[in-house]
This record gives C-alpha cells, structure tokens and sequence, in this order.
C-alpha cells in the first residue's frame, strides 16, 4: 500500500500540463501514478464564467486487497 501526492497544472483548455510530484512512494506506485493521470481528461477551472488555467493537488492512494 502507499500514497503519492501529485501538483497539476491544467491550462484554459483542461489540457494537463505539467505534474510535479510533491510526495512520492515506494514500489513504483510514483510511476503508476504519473501515468495514469497522464492518460485520464480534464476539465478547466472557470472563473466569473471564463475558463482559466489551474492547479489542483491530487492525492493517489494504492490499496492492495
């Protein structure tokens, strides 16, 4: 099991654009993580009704069952 927390930045047109780890995991679950935000969609943030570019912090955790 383990955790990884990643920095997104999405442009204006929900376009990933850059991934920084900010809390990385043994076992490979760094990489897992990585990739597979880098094959998931986006969404652009908006503000006063205009799509802008933003940053979110997303938390991937890895349960083993």
């Amino acid at each position: 099991e383990g955790k990884v927390i990643l920095k997104l930045f999405i442009d204006k047109d929900g376009i990933l654009q850059n991934i920084e780890v900010m809390e990385s995991s043994e076992f490979g679950f760094t990489e897992a993580a990585i990739a597979a935000v880098k094959r998931s969609s986006f969404s652009p943030a908006h503000l006063n009704g205009k799509k802008i570019s933003s940053k979110a912090i997303l938390p991937v955790r890895f349960h083993l069952e």
